[in-house]
């Protein structure tokens, strides 16, 4: 009875944050009896204790898995085929922008060439009275407008040079890693299945495990159109399980293994009383049933330090937590499934997909700190849909513009989270010292030093914009110097102990707010003040 292998190719993945779960699935004709069936050359990463075989089939039972190791010899793939080509089109694009720069180069010097010839020329031409000061003015415009134009094109092949020879070179590495591997002895795993037919039937024959070497991690992007905040939810997936994934169903889960694959569990945490040194030996040492004699030699300790205990007694180690293999699989997080079938290949490199996008509730107004920066910061009170939002980087636009970037925390669905939107320049601020005045004391008297700020916030958009301004007065360390408050105009809408002011503004289109505050630092004269 020979053993009938089945070709079962990748039909599914899902991609947790540290791992994958990889569905393969054949067809095999199963005859009467007992019937053993192989499914071979799964990658060495795959955990044995995640496989799971089902078998379906009319008449049909499945009575044993077993996950063999094996080793064989890895031929040159077609991903070092593909890799080649890889590296061979990415140093063509080197070349072609080699060329475009040398192209360029020629024009300058052409254009060197025709300074020097046109310079002599339309210098014997104004001195013979053939041609004006505004001739030889326009020919050196368009000359230097020239020169400009094609060191500017340098520039900017330039930087597309070194971001392709970068690509270049990662290429070129994935290249010698695969051939480096190629045609040398490789480990694989090997499942043999045990099923057993009352009558030849047709068999499906399913199977899953988990591999070690994949993850994902999410990316947004947060579009501003007018008062409309659309989230792009994106992933990146990246993988080195020794298997390229063909374009099937794509599931992310948002499930990990924990920090202990069993539930942690706490232990008595213990205070008392500091003991003198000998006291701390004394009592070790009996608990290891060491002898009085040996655990105090003569001589006290010094403070601070025990004594060395003997090798055969030493205290035994702390008994760490095992490990538990498992598929990394739980009920206690999400699966977003990828509309649609992506290729990810054993790569490494970082392939994208989107996972969802909606247009998200958010509310509008803008955080301004002009002692620190006179901008306008635009941020967004958003409110979560039915998506978990794990941590990750998020892109701005406004619009197809670029503003920046910021870092998105864990967000739960239907909770309320804060986004900074980048700088709208079209709230302009300007903070101004307006008075600064010291008093003279008289030997032995008290020094007022008086000084008042202007804040100018101005709504240069078309709609309404609501402004919180934060500023702030000094606060003493000392004693002896006191600090007040003598004018705030508006007043604040908050204060604290720290000395920070904070006024909320309303401005309708065009309208600007002024905010005035002033105070005072009195101080006795033989006392210099820092930080003012």
């Amino acid at each position: 009875m020979t053993d009938a292998s089945v070709d079962a190719p990748i039909t599914a993945v899902t991609v947790f944050r540290d791992g994958a779960r990889v569905v393969r699935t054949g067809r095999v004709t199963v005859q009467p009896g007992l019937r053993p069936v192989v499914l071979g050359s799964l990658p060495a990463t795959a955990d044995p204790a995640s496989v799971r075989v089902a078998a379906r089939g009319h008449d049909l039972g499945l009575l044993n898995v077993e996950v063999q190791r094996r080793f064989g010899t890895d031929p040159l793939r077609a991903e070092t085929a593909r890799l080649r080509a890889e590296v061979e089109q990415r140093r063509d694009t080197v070349q072609e922008l080699a060329d475009e720069d040398a192209a360029e180069q020629a024009a300058l010097g052409f254009l060197g060439h025709l300074a020097d010839a046109t310079a002599t020329s339309l210098a014997r031409a104004v001195s013979t009275g053939r041609a004006g000061y505004d001739e030889l003015s326009r020919m050196a415009g368009h000359l230097s407008a020239s020169t400009g134009s094609i060191l500017s094109r340098r520039r900017e092949i330039g930087a597309r040079k070194r971001t392709a020879q970068r690509e270049l070179e990662a290429a070129e590495q994935r290249l010698a890693a695969a051939e480096k591997r190629a045609g040398h002895p490789a480990e694989f795993a090997e499942v043999c299945v045990m099923l057993e037919a009352r009558a030849a039937t047709e068999a499906e024959v399913e199977l899953s495990y988990h591999v070690s070497g994949a993850s994902w991690h999410p990316l947004y992007d947060l579009v501003l159109n007018g008062e409309r905040l659309t989230v792009s939810y994106l992933a990146e997936i990246t993988q080195l399980t020794g298997e390229d994934w063909p374009e099937v169903a794509l599931a992310l889960s948002t499930t990990r293994r924990g920090l202990y694959q069993t539930l942690p569990e706490l232990t008595p945490w213990y205070v008392g009383r500091v003991r003198p040194a000998r006291e701390r030996v004394v009592g070790r040492a009996q608990a290891a049933g060491i002898p009085m004699a040996a655990a105090a030699p003569p001589g006290d300790w010094p403070t601070g330090e025990t004594a060395p205990v003997p090798a055969a007694a030493a205290m035994p180690a702390a008994k760490a937590l095992a490990a538990e293999p498992g598929d990394g699989e739980s009920g206690a997080g999400l699966v977003y499934t990828v509309a649609r079938p992506l290729a990810v290949p054993a790569d490494g490199g970082p392939h994208k997909t989107l996972v969802a996008q909606f247009d998200a509730g958010a509310t509008f107004d803008y955080l301004t700190v002009p002692v620190l920066a006179p901008e306008a910061y635009l941020r967004a009170a958003v409110t979560n849909g039915s998506l978990l939002l794990l941590p990750g980087q998020a892109r701005i636009f406004h619009g197809t513009r670029f503003v920046g970037q910021t870092h998105l925390d864990t967000v739960a669905a239907g909770e309320e989270f804060e986004v900074q939107l980048g700088v709208d320049e079209q709230i302009r601020v300007e903070r101004k010292l307006r008075r600064r005045s010291t008093s003279k004391a008289m030997l032995g008297g008290t020094v007022t030093v008086d000084i008042g700020y202007e804040i100018t916030v101005e709504n240069r958009r078309d709609g309404l914009a609501r402004v919180s301004v934060h500023d702030h007065i000094p606060v003493s360390a000392d004693g002896e110097i006191k600090v007040r408050s003598r004018e705030t105009a508006p007043a604040p809408a908050e204060t604290d102990d720290l000395g920070e002011l904070t006024w909320n503004l309303r401005l309708e289109p065009g309208q600007a707010g002024v905010i005035r505050h002033r105070f005072t630092v009195e101080h006795p004269a033989h006392v210099t003040v820092s930080g003012l």
